[in-house]
């Protein structure tokens, strides 16, 4: 059984209804309309996404998280802009923003199990707002102040030593916030920086963040070696399991969206 199809097993069998549909959309005969059905059962009256589509974060309300996990599919799969999930998951986005451009937690989401990091998030964060922002600038989403916010808060919190250590999360926000390449002032800074991270990451024997890397057309994918790309391939293809899914280092939950992910990167990569 090959890699896709003992994956889809694994999703059958204990995957969440949004990864057996993205999985059926992906690599299976089903529509795009099929998989936001099942996408907007996690979808609020306010546009917003929760009821766990973040796993760490179980409360039914809004959350940024979550949100950006719903943008994620929504991106990858190619959803229009006008599609109205899309735009009332902006409309839930420009409503929640704060004026120093963070999406809190309401105090709601506080009353239901919560992984601890998140218990203690710290805010402004550039994660989740740049990480946001990101990705609703490759939708071609977004208010001019909700942009504008969200650079504010960049201008103020983000710094060039964060892509000195080898923390994944501290990178991941200029990870997102320059996958594309754009007019920002600093985008020749922390552009590269993010690629010498990487370069770090494989030279130093860590796993490439290939979810940074995205598919073969991002500047990261473009500019990084193709023989390094190709080894961290090898590696993750390696790394499915007897049942088909991938391992997480996360709750178990994470299972079948990792398995999902993981896909994905090998289909771009042509390898799946």
């Amino acid at each position: 059984m090959d890699l896709v199809s003992s994956a889809g097993r694994f999703l059958e069998e204990r995957g969440r209804d949004i990864e057996r549909a993205r999985f059926g959309y992906h690599f299976g005969d089903a529509s795009r309309e099929d998989l936001l059905e099942v996408l907007g059962r996690y979808q609020n009256q306010d546009g917003g996404f929760g009821h766990g589509l973040e796993p760490d974060i179980k409360a039914p309300d809004s959350n940024p998280f979550a949100t950006e996990l719903a943008l994620l599919i929504c991106l990858q799969a190619e959803v229009p802009k006008e599609h109205p999930l899309l735009q009332r998951t902006v409309e839930y986005l420009e409503a929640a923003q704060d004026e120093d451009g963070s999406w809190r937690f309401s105090p709601r989401v506080y009353e239901h199990p919560l992984a601890p990091w998140f218990a203690g998030w710290q805010w402004p964060a550039l994660n989740p707002s740049c990480t946001l922002v990101g990705l609703l600038r490759e939708l071609d989403l977004g208010s001019e102040r909700l942009h504008r916010r969200v650079a504010s808060m960049f201008e103020r919190l983000a710094k060039p030593e964060d892509l000195l250590g080898e923390d994944y999360y501290a990178t991941r926000p200029y990870a997102y916030y320059f996958v594309t390449e754009w007019d920002h002032p600093e985008w020749g800074l922390y552009a590269p920086g993010v690629l010498w991270w990487l370069v770090r990451q494989h030279a130093e024997g860590r796993r490439l963040s290939l979810d940074y890397v995205r598919n073969p057309r991002t500047y990261f994918g473009r500019v990084l070696p193709r023989a390094m790309i190709e080894r961290a391939l090898d590696a993750l293809a390696a790394e499915q399991e007897a049942d088909g899914g991938w391992p997480t280092e996360y709750d178990e939950h994470w299972r079948g969206w990792v398995t999902v992910e993981n896909l994905r990167l090998l289909r771009e990569f042509g390898r799946a």
